[in-house]
């Protein structure tokens, strides 16, 4: 339903910007006329930032209801985003006039990409913005330590990846293998998504396991590998040589690949050696969200750099999160850049789709070439990193669960492709068959992936053992327990000297690496898991009996400093502001003017089991636990004989509220002791409680006055007493 009611707010909005364009595109041209068929006059520029701004708003839109269908087929939110892009992008729908665009929202432009170079721009930045937290999220402990095994599994699955993109360029541009555009598809061919497949891992408790960590460093790798060769690639094609073959082209092949080797590892290593001074200078700024913004701006200048030295800018800003990934900022930046990162995600993989030429990625040739080069994908990862794997302790199970694990290409792959189609390496064709590659590895190896990790196999030989993972599990049955332990524990490794990335997806991930110790874990509603190896299950145990013990002295200290007594006293005010719809939450059958009960826990139990009777509670008994338990927590009794017990649970899926009238009163433990003849019950669920404290404090509001209280016990009518309840909520009435 909220999927619904957003297809129609974007549709209405669309309809009412039709009609307020409609006159000015009716409007006598007396000018040049813009893309869009506005009369642009001598405010063209505005006109083309208007235009941008409600595509940028467009664009977004259309990625998140992409994302919502992905998820709803089970595939990466990737995926969703890019079939939207395809579907309003300047190919399908982008093109359709309306009133007000006569060509459309996104037209095809006149340059050598399908969109308006603003756009593009934004693409760029958030490419940017990608590898930057890329590089963040680059542990280099875990990569240095786990190098040598990393790199055989890397450079192997890297030489392979280039060997099967040169065979379908080749086979494309007539046999010229060594074309620069040949071995642009190897180097896209090199990608790894690495996030598709840590969340495969962390899901079935797998991060730490060996192939885990090898499929990890690898990935490292392949990045160098990849981007290193793009920088080759992309001075050869500057250069204007026509094969990387010939005596020329290996010449410069030497210095150019040379230069970008200084490039690369030079700012690499002056980066991680001077990595402590930047985090100093950008701690300066002493405010966390603005050291983050600090840290992008680097990120971009150095992109510029790159740029400027004839690499490419994704380049700079991976070597800048590179260089930040193990200082004491990055997980502030990381955390404070998150909202930036929605912002710029879903324009980058929308605008990937609206790049994609459907007449020519549907045309048979392309189809066929890009179903080969995904096979020939499959194959270099599969046969390059699984037969090292075996070379390296692997059995054929673990070996194959590498090699499966870095097939997904992912947002690496179309990041290279953004820069392959804007510098003009790649046209249409080549593009094409390079995203039937891409999407074709990164939807149908994730499912296999995963079915892979669940079976229960060894994956290594008896030398490599030792490294057995192991799940250890802690369910406090409680999601707001859950919610208060989970920023402890965190703090708690970064105390301990843990590095620590998070992620958000199904479940809260969490990956924790100090020195030859990796844990993983994974955060639920209600209970947290670790993986981790056998040996480090005691850390993990005195971790959480820390974060416990943390949690009871805070509770403690609570206790002595706070005066909960005193605070509800004031509950109940004069005034208060919350206007409740009581025919929607309290229903008439739930009213109960006579109770004859002899104590609050039967009183509750009466008007528990009302709201069952009127069918708004899925588990009554669950209901009543939650109300009693937070009874017993302290009384709900009030002043003036008012009480509201209340709680939260999973067993109402909407808010509910039952009313007691209690003529003889009975003890609700009450602060001024008085006995209880008003007792208003209120059962909200837990996960979406809506107006709970609204709700509350609108209760509040009626029962104030003495004046109130007693015509409430007077009247003798259920209908009537919603209608005093309903003009008395309103503070105008009181």
């Amino acid at each position: 339903m909220a999927v619904n009611r957003g297809i129609f707010l974007l549709l209405f909005l669309l309809f009412m910007t039709a009609i307020v364009a409609a006159p000015l595109a009716a409007a006598p041209a007396t000018g040049g006329t813009g893309e869009t068929g506005f009369h642009v006059d001598h405010h063209a520029l505005e006109h083309r930032m208007m235009i941008l701004a409600m595509q940028i708003g467009i664009i977004l839109f259309a990625g998140y209801f992409g994302t919502r269908l992905a998820r709803l087929l089970r595939i990466p939110a990737i995926l969703g985003e890019i079939l939207a892009g395809i579907v309003i992008g300047p190919y399908v729908l982008g093109s359709v006039g309306v009133p007000g665009f006569r060509q459309g929202f996104f037209p095809l432009a006149d340059t050598a990409i399908a969109i308006s170079p603003e756009l593009y721009g934004f693409a760029v930045i958030a490419s940017i913005v990608l590898l930057f937290l890329t590089g963040l999220q680059t542990d280099l402990r875990l990569f240095i330590r786990f190098a040598f095994k990393g790199s055989v599994v890397g450079l192997t699955g890297a030489l392979m990846s280039v060997l099967a993109g040169v065979t379908v360029g080749g086979l494309m541009l007539q046999g010229r293998f060594l074309d620069p555009r040949s071995v642009f598809l190897g180097v896209v061919a090199i990608a790894t998504s690495v996030d598709i497949t840590a969340r495969i891992l962390s899901g079935r408790h797998k991060m730490a396991s060996p192939e885990g960590v090898t499929i990890l460093s690898a990935s490292v790798i392949e990045d160098v590998v990849g981007i290193t060769l793009l920088a080759v690639v992309l001075s050869v094609d500057a250069l204007g040589e026509g094969s990387l073959g010939t005596i020329g082209a290996g010449i410069t092949i030497l210095s150019v690949g040379g230069r970008a080797l200084v490039v690369w590892l030079g700012f690499t290593t002056l980066g991680i050696l001077f990595a402590r001074q930047i985090s100093r200078l950008l701690k300066s700024v002493r405010k966390p969200p603005q050291i983050a913004v600090l840290s992008l701006g680097l990120a971009l200048i150095l992109a510029g750099l790159f740029e400027t030295a004839g690499l490419a800018m994704i380049i700079g800003a991976y070597v800048m999160g590179l260089s930040l990934a193990n200082t004491d900022i990055a997980y502030v930046v990381q955390e404070k850049i998150e909202t930036i990162h929605q912002f710029f995600d879903p324009i980058f993989f929308t605008v990937m789709g609206m790049l994609i030429n459907i007449y020519v990625v549907t045309s048979l040739e392309v189809l066929l070439l890009g179903l080969l080069f995904a096979l020939l994908a499959f194959a270099a990862k599969l046969i390059g990193c699984g037969v090292s794997s075996l070379a390296l302790g692997f059995n054929r199970a673990g070996a194959l669960r590498v090699g499966m694990g870095l097939v997904p290409r992912g947002e690496v792959a179309l990041i290279i492709l953004s820069i392959g189609i804007g510098t003009g390496i790649l046209d249409d064709r080549l593009f094409g068959v390079a995203i039937v590659m891409t999407l074709v590895t990164t939807l149908v190896a994730p499912p296999f992936f995963n079915r892979l990790l669940s079976r229960n196999e060894r994956t290594t030989t008896r030398e490599v053992e030792d490294h057995e993972t192991v799940t250890t599990s802690f369910d406090f049955g409680s999601g707001e327990l859950t919610n208060f332990l989970l920023p402890d524990v965190v703090q708690t490794m970064r105390g301990e000297g843990f590095f620590v990335n998070a992620s958000e997806g199904e479940h809260r991930l969490y990956h924790m690496r100090k020195d030859s110790v990796f844990i993983a874990m994974m955060a639920t509603r209600v209970s947290l898991h670790f993986t981790s190896r056998r040996e480090d299950v005691t850390l993990v145990n005195n971790i959480v009996y820390e974060s416990i013990l943390s949690l009871q002295q805070q509770v403690s200290h609570i206790k002595l400093n706070s005066k909960p007594l005193e605070l509800r006293r004031t509950l109940v005010e004069k005034t208060n502001r919350a206007v409740v719809d009581w025919q929607k939450y309290l229903p008439v059958d739930c009213i109960h003017l006579k109770m004859r009960v002899e104590d609050k826990e039967e009183a509750i139990r009466e008007l528990v089991e009302s709201l069952a009777h009127g069918g708004k509670l899925e588990d009554p008994e669950a209901v009543l636990e939650a109300i009693l338990e937070r009874e017993r927590t302290m009384s709900t009794g009030m002043q003036h004989g008012v009480a509201i017990p209340h709680g939260r649970s999973d067993g109402v899926k909407q808010l509910a509220i039952a009313v007691g009238i209690v003529p003889e009163g009975i003890d609700f433990q009450s602060l001024d002791e008085e006995p209880t003849r008003i007792i208003f019950l209120v059962a909200s669920p837990k996960e979406n409680p809506g107006p709970h404290l609204q709700i509350l404090a609108g209760i509040a509001g009626i029962v104030n006055s003495e004046e109130a209280r007693e015509e409430m016990l007077r009247i003798g009518s259920r209908a009537k007493l919603i209608e005093y309840m309903i003009h008395h909520s309103n503070p105008r009435n009181r």
